[in-house]
C-alpha cells in the first residue's frame, strides 16, 4: 500500500470554487493517470502542504473523487484509491455511446473559435508524438484534455455531470490496457478521432461531434473487449 509524499506547489490567486477545481481536477488526473496506483492511501496533510492550503478544501476534494468512485474514505485508514472495476466496463462503455449521442439533442452549445483553437493544439500535440513512440501517457494526458473540451460542448448540465462520471470511472482501465494496443494503433486511432472531431466542429455540426464520439467508444470497446478475453 503506497502513501504519496508530495512537492511544494505555488498558488496563484484565485477563488475558492477556481481552487477546488484546480486541485479536483489535478488529483483526478493523478488517479487517471495511475500515479496514484490502487491502494494508495492519500494524506490530507500532505497534500495540504503541497497545494499550500488548510485540510478542509482537500478533505472536500476527497468527497468529489469518493462520489467519482476513484476514493473509498475509510474510517481508521483514510482516503484510499479504489480497485479498479473490470465487472461493470462493457455496461459504462454501451453508456457512455448513448450519451455521447445525445450531446447534439439537449441544449447543444456554440462551437466558438476557442473551441477550434482547443482542437487544433490537442492535434498538434497528438502529431508530435510522432517522434516519441511509446509516450501513452501523453497520450492519455490529451485523451484527459479531449473529454474536458468535449464537456465545454455540452451544454446540458445534468447530461455533463453524467458523461463525466462515467469517463473517469473507467479512465483507468483504457490506460491500464493502453501499450497493450501498440503504439501505432493507439497513437493513430486517436489522430483518426480528433480529426474527426475537429471536422464537425469546423461545421458547427455538435451532433456529429457526439456522433464520432460515439463511434470511437465503440472502437475502444471492442479493442478492450479483445484483451481481456485473451488467456
Amino acid at each position: 500500500m503506497n502513501v504519496i509524499e508530495a512537492d511544494s506547489v505555488s498558488l496563484d490567486d484565485e477563488t475558492g470554487a477556481e481552487r477546488f477545481d484546480r486541485i479536483y481536477c489535478e488529483l483526478r488526473d493523478r488517479i487517471c493517470l495511475l500515479t496514484y496506483p490502487p491502494g494508495t492511501v492519500l494524506s490530507e496533510t500532505k497534500l495540504a502542504k503541497e497545494f499550500g492550503i488548510s485540510r478542509t478544501p482537500i478533505r472536500r476534494v476527497f468527497h468529489r473523487l469518493e462520489f467519482m468512485g476513484l476514493v473509498q474514505i475509510k474510517n481508521g485508514v483514510g482516503t484510499m484509491v479504489t480497485d479498479i472495476d473490470l465487472k461493470t466496463f462493457k455496461q459504462i462503455y454501451d453508456l457512455r455511446k448513448r450519451l455521447a449521442e445525445m450531446m447534439g439533442e439537449l441544449s447543444p452549445v456554440e462551437i466558438t473559435s476557442e473551441h477550434i483553437e482547443t482542437i487544433d493544439g490537442l492535434i498538434e500535440r497528438a502529431q508530435a508524438l510522432a517522434d516519441h513512440k511509446g509516450a501513452f501517457d501523453e497520450l492519455a494526458r490529451i485523451a484527459n484534455d479531449l473529454q474536458r473540451l468535449l464537456s465545454d460542448l455540452t451544454g446540458n448540465a445534468p447530461l455533463r455531470e453524467m458523461i463525466e462520471l462515467m469517463y473517469y470511472r473507467v479512465a483507468r482501465i483504457w490506460y491500464t490496457f493502453l501499450p497493450q494496443f501498440g503504439w501505432d494503433k493507439a497513437h493513430s486511432g486517436q489522430l483518426n478521432e480528433l480529426g474527426e472531431i475537429r471536422a464537425a466542429m469546423v461545421d458547427s455540426d455538435i451532433r456529429s461531434v457526439g456522433h464520432y464520439r460515439s463511434i470511437d467508444l465503440q472502437r475502444m470497446l471492442t479493442q478492450l473487449g479483445r484483451l481481456l478475453v485473451e488467456p
